[in-house]
């Protein structure tokens, strides 16, 4: 059986596209700003979420601070790490440089490699500049909580809805027999209190 294939026109020659300009440093510090405000806001809904259902604890801005706060450090001592990795790995091109590639393209560090660990380590220290400010942590917590409640409140309420007090069994059973301890009780004594007041002059 012959196999039959469409001939392929001419589709030109691959041309590489110019390179773009690196984007400010201080965009790139905003943005993983704006990602990590992300990140923590739910860590800290999720953890305001466990403390409240799980674990029955107080709402505790205090503690809700530190734990933000303990969430960008951690992202702060990340991107260190990641920038110690990445000087590392500019070192081992700079001794490649001056090599070729199998494919004859000359080994060099491109510029967003160079920038990669200068890049980091301002990222770095936002994350830890964030965590020492009390409004944005603030904020964020603020965030958090609506968020909390948004994703729990409307499970609370259905559930809430769902076992009213006037469909408990138990509830309706001992109803009237409360009620009628009320109107014989409570409510005789309300009224006899009344009418002794009443004959002292008291009002």
């Amino acid at each position: 059986m012959a196999f039959f294939r469409r001939a392929r026109g001419k589709v030109g020659t691959f041309v590489a596209p110019e390179p773009q300009p690196l984007a400010p440093l201080d965009d790139v510090v905003h943005d993983a700003l704006k990602i990590a405000h992300h990140g923590v806001r739910m860590s800290v809904k999720n953890h305001l979420i466990v403390n409240a259902l799980r674990d029955g604890k107080p709402f505790d801005e205090r503690e809700l601070e530190e734990f933000a706060a303990a969430e960008y450090r951690a992202l702060a001592a990340s991107s260190r790490e990641a920038a110690g990795r990445a000087q590392r790995d500019i070192a081992r091109g700079e001794q490649l440089t001056g090599r070729v590639f199998p494919g004859g393209k000359p080994v060099v560090v491109e510029p967003e490699h160079l920038r990669k660990p200068i890049a980091l380590r301002q990222v770095a220290d936002a994350y830890d500049a964030a965590a020492a400010d009390s409004d944005e942590l603030g904020l964020l917590i603020d965030e958090a909580k609506a968020e909390a409640w948004e994703e729990v409140g409307g499970t609370l309420a259905s559930r809430l809805a769902m076992n009213r007090i006037e469909d408990d069994p138990e509830y309706l059973a001992f109803r009237d027999e409360r009620l009628q301890h009320f109107i014989e009780d409570d409510l005789l004594a309300a009224l006899r209190e009344h009418a002794a007041q009443a004959g002292t002059g008291d009002d």
